[in-house]
């Protein structure tokens, strides 16, 4: 429950964000930008959702319940049952028995396990089977109470992508072939001009083709918490020997999955100095060679492909009474460029703390640079290197990201407004010289690094907040996610009041006339901008500046 002190925060802080957010023209922040190149490029950039895949989750924002979901059920959901291949992260086989049940309850049409009224006497019609042994889906259907995407991530040629959702669930997605073809047979500059040939390929699709073009052809369910998700980094469809993944849950040990079935191809166990199984919490590839580094309570557990079943290296950062990064290693990035590049990598922690190490160095005894900022942070969630000597640093349940110089740690650099304000993982990505972020109220944000200039800010979803974007490597498409954890039975929380108030006022979408001028010109679009779903996962095609 929160205190009345954090109660009186939000509300104050409601006043404050009231001006630039609640505006859905935003007309407020172009006051911000007082570069004429930058007006320019402001009212010319654009952003239109190719693709839509919403998460279910059968509330509103008003914690109030969708009768249409009682009465209708969207193949292209993700669920247990739409993929092509499902398997679980303990055990990919059923017994017989419950195989069978699995099948009819799937292909029979005339069942629906959301209808509460009716799915008796259709369990006891139509599939002849006792109600008892459905007892996983009654499980599987109030964890979707609570369903939304907590994170996602393109591979590196931007064939596919992954989405983590609050469930325990693992999706792996094919980008749109549609969408790849019409980007590669066209110019640069005429993606956003030709949008209409595109909306015609969709247009004279068929059911089956649609249904294809939504679905996952990979689902996993895990069995505990998925903490995190990374795709090998030199992941191409081309050569198969590179396609897998890797993955870390609760209880478990880290494995490599294959990326064409879910298979196990190996797996990895962090153990502590008792000899027990810990918890892996953060995963980064060795972007040289075959190493896995798997960050754990207060050390980073480094294993080689070549020798699965033993630690390589065992890297503690710090004792019970010593110095040294303490805490859960929450992200690691390595450094891309420039001196140090490959070997030198950044190390976040929900303690606070950013310190940088090298792979040849005693992590306990012995580290580059630290750098501390627990006054504006609430644990750090994401790190990004940023040219040589940049890094950027996001926290969770912070209003800001900041941009820190390793050759003067004192004080950061610049600091980047986006509104968080809640524990998830904000995670965000750079183009160039852009940083594009999401926020708890559905806005992205698209900055210039290099000046802490806000480019534009897009509003993207009225019902929840932009928890993960990442920038396509080739083409100018954004992936970005959206969802957050609802209070039922205590919705009087404060950031959900502030919300409510936010999005209160664009509800009417019934009377036309009431509409403000961003959701008239909505409709007179045939790619929208505006989400319309609760929870989702988007590909977003942009109109980045030139």
């Amino acid at each position: 429950m929160p205190s009345s002190n954090d109660t009186e925060k939000y509300v104050l802080l409601n006043a404050k964000c009231k001006n630039e957010i609640f505006n859905t023209n935003n007309d407020e922040y172009s006051n911000e930008i007082s570069n004429e190149s930058d007006k320019k490029i402001s009212s010319h950039n654009q952003c239109y959702i190719i693709q839509e895949i919403p998460f279910v989750d059968y509330y509103n924002y008003k914690y109030e319940k969708l009768n249409k979901c009682d009465k209708q059920n969207e193949s292209y959901y993700i669920n247990d049952d739409n993929s092509s291949s499902s398997c679980s992260s303990n055990n990919c086989q059923e017994n017989d028995s419950d195989k069978k049940i699995y099948q009819e309850m799937k292909y029979n049409k005339s069942f629906n396990m959301y209808d509460k009224e009716n799915a008796e006497n259709k369990v006891d019609e139509n599939v002849n089977i006792d109600i008892k042994k459905c007892g996983y889906k009654k499980i599987i259907k109030a964890k979707n109470k609570n369903e939304f995407l907590k994170q996602c991530e393109f591979n590196k040629d931007g064939s596919c992508y992954y989405t983590i959702s609050n469930s325990n669930n693992l999706n792996m997605f094919a980008t749109d072939l549609c969408l790849l073809n019409f980007l590669q047979n066209n110019e640069e500059n005429e993606y956003i001009k030709n949008l209409d040939i595109l909306y015609d390929i969709y247009n004279n699709m068929d059911e089956m083709e649609l249904s294809k073009r939504n679905n996952s052809w990979l689902h996993m369910k895990f069995d505990e918490h998925l903490y995190d998700c990374k795709f090998y980094p030199y992941f191409e469809w081309n050569d198969s020997n590179t396609c897998f993944f890797s993955a870390c849950s609760k209880n478990k040990p880290v494995s490599l999955y294959s990326a064409f079935d879910g298979s196990e191809l190996m797996s990895f166990k962090p153990v502590n100095e008792c000899n027990e199984l810990c918890n892996c919490y953060s995963l980064c590839f060795h972007p040289e060679k075959n190493w896995l580094l798997c960050g754990t309570n207060k050390s980073i557990k480094v294993f080689d492909f070549n020798k699965p079943s033993e630690t390589l290296e065992n890297r503690i950062l710090s004792t019970r009474k010593g110095k040294g990064q303490k805490g859960i290693i929450s992200t690691m990035e390595y450094k891309n460029e420039g001196y140090g590049k490959n070997s030198i990598y950044a190390v976040g922690d929900y303690n606070d703390c950013l310190y940088v190490y090298a792979d040849n160095c005693d992590h306990k005894n012995d580290y580059i640079l630290k750098i501390e900022n627990k006054k504006n942070s609430n644990g750090i969630t994401c790190v990004k290197w940023y040219q040589e000597f940049f890094i950027l640093s996001g926290s969770r349940n912070s209003s800001y990201i900041y941009l820190y110089d390793i050759r003067n740690i004192k004080e950061y650099v610049q600091k980047y407004e986006r509104y968080a304000f809640t524990n998830q993982q904000y995670l965000f990505d750079i183009y160039k010289d852009y940083l594009l972020c999401g926020d708890t109220f559905g806005y992205i944000y698209m900055y210039n690094i290099t000046n802490n200039r806000l480019i534009n800010k897009y509003f993207l979803n009225r019902y929840s907040p932009i928890i993960s974007i990442n920038k396509h490597p080739i083409y100018p498409l954004l992936l970005t996610g959206s969802g957050t954890r609802r209070f039922y039975e205590n919705n009087d929380y404060p950031i959900d009041i502030i919300t409510n108030i936010i999005n209160s006022k664009n509800t009417n979408m019934t009377n036309i006339s009431n509409m403000p001028n961003e959701e008239k010109q909505e409709n007179n679009k045939k790619f929208k901008c505006l989400s319309k779903y609760i929870n989702s996962v988007c590909t977003i095609l942009m109109d980045f500046p030139k």
